[in-house]
Formats: structure tokens, C-alpha cells, sequence
């Protein structure tokens, strides 16, 4: 198999002088048709070799071994232009560099030994690059190599204008620059971002602060979509081991002591138990959230109702607009999943008091559902018949007993978010005759009876059954919203995510000739983005809009 190259580099040495490259040096011919040129480098094992060659008319460059076989292949594209061609030396001695043509007429090229770098220097660190370079921590950064490494101004300034750091990016405004900071100590090893907006497409070692020398300045610049709202937490001296449980990350995770804005915890908490939010410029606004002392303020009633088809109990927080009466128009009602959460992350109560102070949905009654146990909500909110069963044969005709609510699925809504999203689309296929409108939010569609078996790569081999109950079954008398994040997409390929599978639903229901609204945010999988889409559901669903 060797015996043809050798043949043809003798042919060429003897009819025309070996040339050896020299670095930098371009070598710069004009090869006939169906003719070969060779070119000598000497290099040692282990060293990268670095080409280009700047064609006029097709050519091909083959790297041949000291011994004469073929180490690899660079074959060019048919448009002029320069291309790379490197490689890494096996073994010590002369290497040749041939360059033919399979063009009938003759080409002009520039060839050029760009570098040689040994395994030593090859493999030496590097200095960091900032890939999204903060106009602001260049300026600091070239303070602080000329000499002024005092940052006191630099952090009061901070301090007046809270973390992250937000700025644009060039002739872009789609996007916006955001940086993360942490005032360093002695004991300072490293600092780690760590952000909902990781859920994909980042590698985690991109999140690690870099130090301006000299000072106490630690950083991280991340380049985001104008309009993203995230949570984010930072973890000083974290383990930056990324496989498996990290019980030391939570052990150092905390809330960034430079932004006020806290996820997750009391007012009066400490930073170990809290996260940080950050909302751009952009971000879609969240008018409903934020209690109105004008308006009306409706109440909250607990209850616990037991299940005999499930035997177990739910605890159920029942919200009653103001001016409740058991009498007149029925009340709008809606059925909510993960009571805990859409009581504080989500403050139904004070949406639905501002929603119907300005007439923007009628007078509702909402049911928020507890779950007994972590261990039961995985089981009654996936797929369940038993469970929409009991929603709509135990839990509603309890409520309509109960309260003066409306028997008229248009005028019910069932919602959640993930699973709990889930469990409203299966309960709105189930039992339409009860539940005419499915509030869904980051629903988990990629669910299947077998996802848990999934092969030893880790991929789900099938998603999305909800939808093929959808495809197989006539349509029925159901509304849908339908939303996601933008940050819930699914990088690693495994059909185990939010994004692409919520679109799949959203177009499996509008070919079925269904009325479906869906709505994106730039935000992840989280309350933080959903106790803003809640509102608009509502007003989607059943918004007075709708009815006048």
C-alpha cells in the first residue's frame, strides 16, 4: 500500500528539486496539471505541525511519514481561498507535505509552515481569553495593570447600581452583556455562577470567575437574551466536580450579597438559604404579582378532602374573590396543582385579586391541591387515571357542594406547571365533560410509560405520549394554553426536556383543529417566569375579553 507514494516522491525529487519548508516563510509555485510537489519539514515526536495553503484553483495537500505512508489528507474545496492543513508528528524525523491537483490546467498556490509547537509547549496553560468581554472589567482590568489595583470606588459604585453588571452588546440589541461579581478574601479559591439558564448548551467550567490580578475583583461575563429572567446562586470554593451528587455545593451556594433580589426564602433569611434573580431590561413586565391596595383582597379557606379512589387525603386551599356570595352567577373555578408553591412562588391569590379587580377575568373561585408526599405527586400527576378520576368525580362535585361554583366546563380550568402541567392536559383528555380549559405551563410532554427505561445512553427512546393520545382521538370540546422557556431546550439530545416537546404538543393540537395559545419566555424551568404566565393563561382562558 506504500510502494505508490514512495514511487511518486522519487518521480518528483528527480525531476525537480525537494524544497524544505522554513516557518513563515511562504513557498509560493505554480503546479502543472497531474504533477505532484513535495515539501521536507523536520519535526520531533509529539510536535504540531500548522499549514495553510492559499490555492488558485483546486489542490490537495497529503502529510506523508518519515517512512513514506500517509499520515492524513487535507483535500481542498474547489473555490480559491486559504485553508489549514495540521497535523501531530508520530514519531521524530522528516515528514513531506505533497500537494497535487486533480485540475486539468494548471494552479498557482502559496503554501506556508504557519507553527511548530512541542508536546511541552502545546500543552502549556494558555492565558484566559474573556469571550464576552465586559467593556467595564476591561477598564478595571487595565487599571489594575498599570499599577491601580485600589477597587474601593470600583465596589461602592457597585453597590449603588447591585449585580449582575448589565450592559449591551455592539450593534446587537437582542442581546445584553451581564456581569457576575464577587469581592474576594484571602481564602478565596475560586467562585462558580451557578444559573437556571445552565440548562443547556453551556459547559460548566464557563461559569467559573476569572480574578483580576492584583486585585479582589472576581468575575464572569455571560452574553444573554435582552429579555431573560433567571434565578442564580453563587458557590465560593466549590468542589468544580459537575458528576453525581455535589453536597458540597450546597454547602457553599448563596444568594450574591450585591443583588437585593431574593428567591426562595423569608426576607430575613441568610444568603445560604436564598438565590438571586435577575431580570434584564427586557424582560416581560409581571404587573399582577404585586398586591394592590386598591382592590379588593379575596380570602383563603383550608379544607383536607379524602379520596376513596386513591385512599389518601390532599390538603386543598380554596380562594374566595371578595364579596364571595353563595348565591347568583356561579363563580369561575379553577383547579390548581402544587398548593405550596402556587401560594408563595406563584401568589395566586394576589393575581386573581388584581385579575378580577380590573375586570380583566370574572369572579373565581380557585382550589389549590397539596401533595401528601413527593413520592405521590410523581405518582398521581403523571398520567393517572385514577387520579383525574378523582378531579372529576370526587374533588369538583366535593367543591360544587361546597361553594357556589359553575357546572359549566367553559368556565373551568385546570393548571399546573412540569408534571403538574402535565396532569392538567391528561385530566382536560380525560374528563372534558368537567374540565373545558387546560392551563398548562413548561409542561412535561416528554413523558412516556417507559421513560425510565431508557437505553444505557441515556436517550428516551419514546416521548411525547400525551400528544399520540391527542393524534389518535377525535377532538374535544377543550382550550388550551400552552407556554415554555427558552432556557428548557434540550442540548443534550435525549428527548428528556421542555421546549421542543411543548411546541410538538402545541402543533399536534392545531392540526387536531384545537383553539391552543402558546407563549415562550426567556427564562428556565422555574416559578420565577411561571407566576408571570399564570396571569395570561388565566386571561386567555377565561378572560372576560373572551366572553364579552
Amino acid at each position: 500500500m506504500k510502494t505508490p507514494f514512495l514511487f511518486l516522491f522519487v518521480c518528483v525529487v528527480a525531476g525537480r528539486a525537494q524544497e524544505s519548508l522554513t516557518l513563515s516563510r511562504p513557498v509560493e509555485h505554480s503546479l502543472p496539471s497531474a504533477s505532484a510537489d513535495v515539501y521536507a519539514v523536520m519535526v520531533k515526536a509529539g510536535d504540531y505541525v500548522a499549514t495553510s495553503i492559499d490555492q488558485y484553483g483546486r489542490t490537495d495537500l497529503t502529510v506523508l511519514l518519515p517512512d513514506g505512508s500517509r499520515l492524513r489528507q487535507c483535500v481542498g474545496p474547489a473555490q480559491d481561498g486559504e485553508r489549514l492543513c495540521v497535523f501531530i508528528a508520530e514519531v521524530s524525523g522528516t515528514y513531506h507535505i505533497q500537494v497535487t491537483t486533480p485540475s486539468p490546467q494548471p494552479v498557482n498556490y502559496r503554501l506556508t509552515l504557519n507553527q511548530v509547537l512541542s508536546l511541552d509547549e502545546r500543552l502549556q496553560p494558555q492565558p484566559w481569553l474573556d469571550p464576552n468581554p465586559s467593556p467595564r472589567i476591561d477598564a478595571l482590568r487595565k487599571l489594575a495593570a498599570s499599577g491601580t489595583t485600589d477597587t474601593t470606588s470600583f465596589w461602592q459604585q457597585v453597590a449603588q447600581e447591585h449585580t449582575p453588571l448589565v450592559e449591551p452588546v455592539a450593534n446587537d440589541p437582542r442581546f445584553q452583556l451581564v456581569t457576575f461579581l464577587w469581592r474576594g478574601a484571602r481564602l478565596t479559591r475560586n467562585v462558580l455562577l451557578v444559573a437556571s439558564f445552565q440548562s443547556g448548551g453551556f459547559h460548566p467550567l464557563d461559569f467559573v470567575m476569572h480574578q483580576i490580578s492584583g486585585t479582589d475583583v472576581w468575575h464572569v461575563t455571560v452574553r444573554l437574551p435582552a429579555a431573560a429572567r433567571f434565578t442564580y446562586s453563587l458557590s465560593i470554593n466549590d468542589p468544580l466536580v459537575f458528576s453525581g451528587p455535589q453536597p458540597q455545593r450546597f454547602a457553599t451556594m448563596q444568594a450574591d450579597p450585591l443583588n437585593p433580589q431574593r428567591w426562595g426564602c423569608s426576607k430575613d433569611a441568610p444568603l445560604l438559604d436564598c438565590q438571586s434573580i435577575a431580570e434584564l431590561p427586557g424582560a416581560a413586565p409581571q404587573p399582577w404579582l404585586v398586591p394592590n391596595n386598591s382592590v379588593a383582597a379575596g380570602t383563603v379557606e383550608k379544607h383536607t378532602i379524602h379520596s376513596e379512589l386513591l385512599k389518601n387525603d390532599h390538603d386543598l386551599s380554596v380562594y374566595l374573590p371578595a364579596g364571595y356570595k353563595p348565591v347568583g352567577t356561579p363563580y369561575h373555578l379553577v383547579i390548581i396543582f402544587d398548593e405550596s408553591a402556587y401560594l408563595t412562588k406563584v401568589p395566586t391569590p394576589v393575581i386573581l385579586d388584581n385579575l378580577i379587580g380590573a375586570k380583566k377575568i370574572s369572579p373565581t373561585v380557585a382550589v389549590l391541591i397539596a401533595n401528601p408526599s413527593s413520592d405521590t405527586r410523581i405518582r398521581e400527576l403523571s398520567p393517572n387515571a385514577k387520579f383525574a378520576d378523582f378531579l372529576a368525580g370526587e374533588l369538583v362535585p366535593w367543591i360544587r357542594a361546597h361553594y357556589h361554583v359553575t357546572h359549566d366546563p367553559a368556565d373551568t380550568v385546570v393548571a399546573g406547571s412540569s408534571l403538574g402541567g402535565l396532569a392538567a392536559t391528561y385530566a382536560g383528555y380525560q374528563h372534558s365533560e368537567v374540565f373545558g380549559n387546560v392551563l398548562c405551563q413548561s409542561g412535561s410532554f416528554w413523558w412516556a410509560p417507559d421513560h425510565s427505561a431508557a437505553p444505557a445512553d441515556g436517550t428516551i427512546t419514546e416521548t411525547g405520549w400525551i400528544a399520540k393520545q391527542f393524534i389518535a382521538s377525535p377532538k374535544l370540546p377543550l382550550k388550551f394554553y400552552l407556554d415554555a422557556g427558552t432556557f428548557e431546550y434540550d442540548v443534550l439530545g435525549t428527548g428528556g426536556s421542555i421546549l421542543e416537546t411543548s411546541r410538538q404538543m402545541r402543533d399536534v393540537l392545531a392540526a387536531k383543529g384545537y383553539q391552543v395559545r402558546y407563549q415562550q419566555f426567556v427564562g428556565g424551568h422555574d416559578y420565577l417566569s411561571w407566576r408571570g404566565t399564570f396571569a395570561d393563561g388565566l386571561m386567555n382562558l377565561i378572560g372576560k375579553a373572551k366572553q364579552d
